[in-house]
């Protein structure tokens, strides 16, 4: 049989939020679109007609218009 966890104030855990982590790298990314010559593009491509893919590449090129990045999306 298991022990029961220990309620020893000795572990800890440290909350990190996504919006912290994101942050750092988002700047990250536009100091790094400032030094392009062009503006990168991101191409995706839907091989189904699955809503849910269709919903993420939208989330996806909505994502990208709000941080200068050209996007497409083909369907083959």
């Amino acid at each position: 049989m298991a022990a029961a966890p220990s309620s020893s104030s000795s572990s800890s855990c440290k909350v990190v939020l996504a919006g912290t982590i994101a942050k750092g790298l988002l700047e990250e990314v536009q100091a790094s679109l400032k030094t392009l010559q062009h503006t990168p593009k991101l191409v995706g491509f839907l091989a189904n007609s699955d809503p849910a893919a269709r919903m993420y590449a939208d989330w996806t090129a909505r994502s990208c218009a709000e941080k200068y990045v050209s996007h497409a999306v083909h369907n083959v």
